[in-house]
């Protein structure tokens, strides 16, 4: 007797290739591999499906290829509106912009290399 497949699929539409009918049943072979369905147990819902030669490799290759295929096609950023540009009269630039001089810049230098650096045996820990 053979064994009963925990899984099944719908038949395969003429000669849809394995990469094809994965793309097309995507959810249902994410919901059974997330159930704990092995691979085996797919391929061989893919055989009573109409797939002759289906491997547990060409099946884990074609979801792959699938998965990332439709992370490909989800949007990374969302719709962006389109905003009336507002011209501004220009402002002439202000005193802070400027950057620190060399002396402040090397005592802040020196604090972070001793923040960076471990604390030595009975020194306090700055960071703590």
């Amino acid at each position: 007797m053979r064994r009963q497949t925990p899984f099944a699929l719908p038949r395969r539409i003429g000669r849809q290739t394995l990469q094809g009918f994965v793309k097309e049943h995507l959810n249902e072979f994410e919901l059974a591999l997330s159930r704990g369905i092995p691979y085996s147990s797919l391929v061989e819902a893919l055989r009573a499906a109409g797939f002759r030669h289906g491997t547990v490799r060409s099946l884990r290759v074609a979801v792959c290829v699938v998965r990332k295929s439709a992370l490909e096609c989800i949007a990374t950023q969302p719709a962006q509106t389109l905003v009336p540009f507002v011209s501004q009269t220009t402002q002439p630039v202000q005193e802070s912009s400027r950057p620190p001089p060399k002396d402040e810049r090397a005592a802040i230098a020196r604090r972070l290399r001793d923040l960076a650096r471990p604390p030595r045996s009975g020194e306090h820990d700055p960071l703590d």
